[in-house]
């Protein structure tokens, strides 16, 4: 390009100079456009998983099973032999040092019992090589005591990912429809504006040609600014739902989409509430890291118990003794050795404490059942009553619908008033928005209900 560009006359050179900017300004400009008029599509499916992907929560619950992970590799080395190499380099006249390190090193001759030479030795060198191997025979369980301990913890770990998760799900599924909730919001108030709209025209026609009183005029204007602001605000609300879902999705809070799901009517078949109770018990992941948390602390109790047992350590080494590093005398030593407590003031205080932090945790277990109790109970009659509710809804449409349809009739033999008409109207509006924040709910209320039993693992029960 730049070499054509060379071989132009100069004012074909400005001219390009000018389109190029232009022309790439209005691809962007272009591209920008084409993605407003066509949004990315977003199912409920892949906002879950982009959530769960991106979540800084769900990072830190994976470092927590892989942290898990590598203590249990630590603590299963507990019986492994230890193995260590030193090397020294002394020189010293200490007649001590000198008659030691002269057996060492395999040189010591009868001239060195002369008193001058014992008591008054010259320096020495010593160069000392020593590899030394320890291993425990019996370690009063403490090693099989530190990997059950382990295991625990990172079953704990392995639990907490999947409450994260559980949770993540909820407030994806609970902002999505909410987002779509406050799309159909907007275009009931449309739809209403529209109404309003065409009912203010025909009051104002009505009243120039002194068919109606100018307060039927002023009735439809004052209720035209109420459906306007209405739907002002169904539009700052899901200014707002969009913003929290991108948000959520880690993306820019502008960013519109176009949802592949919509509140339709659904039916979830859930099990009575006794079942429901029976199934968080089994499924919900905190009241398994509760249970965990229990029998960690009695495993510790169990550990401080068994430091009454003796240990027993076999030990081995082997070393080199030269005052040159070579041509030296080697050695070796082995041996087991039993250590067993006569008498440890502090173990009877330490195994209260451990008892202590085991009472504690069983009731904070007992305190967590009882909040499971009381959620999946909450979750149920949410449940139920946002059921009824649609039902409900439903049925306040088809009368609002008929009632309009009557007052509209008689306005039109001027039997009735356009206040009337306008009432009607807006009871159809709140018909319409109840009948969505019913169903609304009912998702919401649904997702809960699989929350609080520990069952929320996917969204296919909303597809």
């Amino acid at each position: 390009m730049c070499r054509r560009l060379l071989k132009f006359p100069i004012h074909e050179k400005l001219l390009l100079q000018l389109i190029l900017p232009v022309f790439f300004g209005f691809s962007v400009s272009s591209a920008t456009f084409a993605q407003n008029i066509f949004p990315p599509k977003l199912t409920l499916e892949r906002a879950v998983e982009t959530v769960i992907q991106n979540n800084p929560q769900t990072r830190m619950s994976d470092a927590g099973i892989k942290l898990a992970e590598a203590k249990i590799a630590e603590v299963k080395t507990g019986k492994s032999p230890f193995v260590n190499f030193t090397q020294t380099a002394i020189r010293s006249n200490n007649p001590v040092f000198v008659f030691g390190s002269l057996l060492e090193q395999g040189r010591f001759g009868a001239s060195d019992f002369a008193l001058n030479a014992l008591n008054h030795p010259g320096g020495l060198n010593n160069f000392r090589s020593v590899v030394s191997i320890q291993k425990t025979l019996f370690d009063q369980k403490q090693t099989s005591s530190r990997i059950t301990q382990a295991n625990i913890v990172k079953n704990q770990a392995e639990l907490n990912a999947e409450f994260t998760r559980q949770n993540l799900r909820f407030a994806v599924i609970k902002q999505f429809y909410g987002t779509i909730l406050a799309q159909e919001q907007v275009k009931v108030s449309t739809d209403a504006l529209k109404a309003v709209e065409a009912n203010r025209k025909k009051a104002k026609d009505l009243a120039e040609v002194g068919m109606t009183t100018e307060a039927d005029y002023l009735a439809a204007e004052v209720e035209y600014a109420n459906t306007e602001q209405q739907k002002l605000e169904a539009e700052s609300n899901l200014i707002v739902s969009l913003s929290t879902l991108n948000i959520l999705l880690g993306s820019k809070p502008e960013i519109d989409y176009e949802f592949n799901a919509n509140l339709q009517e659904r039916y979830f078949q859930v099990e009575d509430q006794e079942n429901l109770l029976r199934l968080a018990f089994e499924n919900r992941a905190d009241f398994q890291k509760a249970i965990l948390a229990v029998q960690n602390s009695a495993e510790q109790t169990k550990a401080l118990k068994n430091t009454k047992l003796p240990r027993v350590d076999t030990f081995a080494k082997y070393g080199y003794s030269s005052p040159y590093i070579v041509n030296g005398s080697a050695d070796y030593t082995v041996g087991v050795s039993l250590n067993y407590t006569l008498y440890d003031a502090g173990r009877k205080a330490r195994i209260e404490q451990t008892t202590s932090a085991e009472m504690i945790a069983e009731a904070e277990k007992e305190n967590l059942a009882n909040q499971i109790r009381l959620e999946v109970i909450k979750s149920y009659q949410n449940y139920q009553t946002s059921r009824a509710k649609i039902q409900v809804s439903i049925k306040s449409i088809k009368q609002a619908e008929e009632a309009l349809r009557i007052i509209q009739d008689r306005y039109k033999f001027g039997v009735s008033t356009i206040t009337e008409v306008l009432r009607a109207e807006n009871a159809l509006v709140r018909a319409r928005q109840n009948l969505l924040s019913a169903r609304h709910d009912y998702y919401v209320a649904f997702a809960s209900i699989l929350l609080a039993t520990g069952r929320l693992t996917d969204v296919r029960a909303f597809d």
